[in-house]
């Protein structure tokens, strides 16, 4: 048998278990997965002593973004070198519904920024934000059928919460149409009038934010979404969840009959609310919605990984340049939201939960992998070794160090969150279907042959 590439000598691992293998790439897909391949090959990657894992898939994402009159500082092209630099092989972005537009048009305009210009391989989720725009519900069967499978709704955020009406109506046609409901889930009546109180009392520092946006606030809302969710029979994935509380709330719907899945982010498992405290308006960089939280929140999250509560670990990787958030004139009600993730996440996971014992190597696939996949319509073209899926491939090496710095990044950002991190255990080589896209942190790959991903419906991560 002839092949394109044989990665030769990995240890395997995917969702179910660790093995030693070659595989065997042929016309961008896996071929063939045994002890030892033989047969004719052009090219031989030597993996002896790497872990070789399915392309991580990030499944929340915002390059090319504007919020209000703000734009992020990664388009496609830097994000998706960034991602494929960490070992991403697949990202899905969120296209914004205009107040008044159709939902059609948002996936147009998205589509029409990013190609040319990604790396890897992606997809769009759809963000609803004005239910009531002529047509605009009726317009998801379509769209479902045409691979777009999955929308976001907002509770919190100015000019993207919905009310709970127009809640249980976007969850309503969701239903009906099949599709996955991603909830940013904080309660806006109580940000609101918390943010309002502080700002009266003339505390505009970013030290305030957590007192704003409290975990009750996301606990509330996740509840009552859920709660919505269940009574309605959709699906409802609740987007970077930060706090012991909201998982709790979970945990509650689950019992009582809810299919509601849960991502946490890197800056939640890694970072902590004593950012905020940091002198010279340096605080600014790590706002994020929701804030970061205190050091039992993280351990409750790392508990969730390792439990199976929650099923992904996403970047909601936005990015800003340090004078957009550092900006004196903005309180912590104004900073623009959001870090760079999409390098360091896959590496920091491997480093801090594997390697640091949290948890083990199954859950790592499963958590950037296999259930993202699954979840969102892709499995098993993505986000498994398997003969027939797309060869999409990270390789790990558990002896590599690697130090974070901006400088050795590939967004457009001007500073990272993470700046000194030391991590022992990092991506060495990616390939997304077949071509090695990036090796030694060099990214080889070009821009615009990544391709626009058409979905299929969710399945549950227990599924094969």
């Amino acid at each position: 048998m002839s092949f394109d590439c044989i990665v030769r000598g990995g240890t395997l691992a995917t969702a179910e278990r660790t093995f030693d293998a070659d595989i065997g790439i042929s016309d961008g897909r896996i071929a063939a997965i045994e002890p030892s391949l033989c047969g004719d090959t052009r090219s031989v990657i030597d993996a002896r002593g790497l872990v070789v894992a399915p392309g991580a898939v990030d499944v929340h994402t915002h390059f090319d973004t504007q919020i209000g009159n703000e734009g992020t500082a990664d388009d496609y092209e830097s994000g998706s070198r960034a991602a494929a630099a960490g070992g991403i092989t697949t990202y899905i972005n969120f296209a914004f519904q205009d107040h008044g537009g159709s939902v059609a048009a948002a996936i147009e305009r998205e589509a029409a920024k990013a190609a040319g210009r990604s790396l890897i391989d992606y997809g769009f989720h759809i963000a609803v934000i004005d239910p009531g725009a002529p047509g605009a519900l009726e317009e998801l069967p379509a769209l479902a059928g045409n691979g777009f499978t999955s929308i976001k709704i907002f509770t919190a955020n100015a000019g993207m919460a919905l009310s709970d009406h127009d809640v249980l109506r976007v969850l309503q046609a969701a239903a009906d149409a099949g599709l996955m409901v991603n909830v940013h889930a904080e309660d806006q009546a109580l940000v609101d009038h918390l943010t309002r109180r502080l700002l009266d009392q003339g505390r505009r520092g970013v030290e305030n934010l957590v007192q704003a946006r409290p975990a009750g606030a996301e606990a509330a809302a996740t509840a009552r979404v859920a709660a919505y969710a269940g009574t309605l029979g959709v699906p409802v994935y609740i987007v970077h969840l930060s706090c012991r509380a909201a998982l709790e709330a979970v945990r509650a719907a689950r019992r009582a009959g809810a299919r509601v899945y849960v991502e946490t982010r890197p800056a939640y498992l890694y970072l902590d609310a004593s950012r905020y405290r940091l002198p010279d308006r340096h605080g600014n960089k790590y706002v994020c919605w929701p804030p970061l939280r205190e050091a039992d929140d993280q351990a409750a999250l790392w508990e969730g990984l390792e439990n199976g509560d929650i099923q992904t670990y996403a970047t909601d990787h936005t990015t800003w340049m340090a004078g957009q958030k550092m900006d004196p004139s903005l309180s912590f009600a104004d900073i623009p939201g959001g870090v760079s993730n999409v390098q360091t996440s896959v590496g920091m996971l491997y480093a801090e939960g594997v390697l640091g014992g949290r948890i083990p190597l199954s859950t790592f696939v499963a958590v950037t992998a296999a259930n993202p996949a699954k979840l969102f319509g892709l499995w098993p073209r993505k986000g498994c070794l398997a003969v027939g899926s797309d060869a999409d491939l990270v390789a790990i090496d558990p002896e590599r160090t690697f130090r974070v710095t901006a400088a050795a990044m590939h967004s457009r950002s001007d500073f990272d969150p993470y700046e000194g991190y030391e991590a022992h255990g990092w991506p060495v080589l990616t390939m997304s279907r077949g071509e090695v896209v990036v090796r030694d942190g060099e990214v080889v790959g070009k821009p615009g042959r990544g391709l626009l991903l058409r979905r299929g419906r969710y399945q549950e991560p227990g599924e094969r």
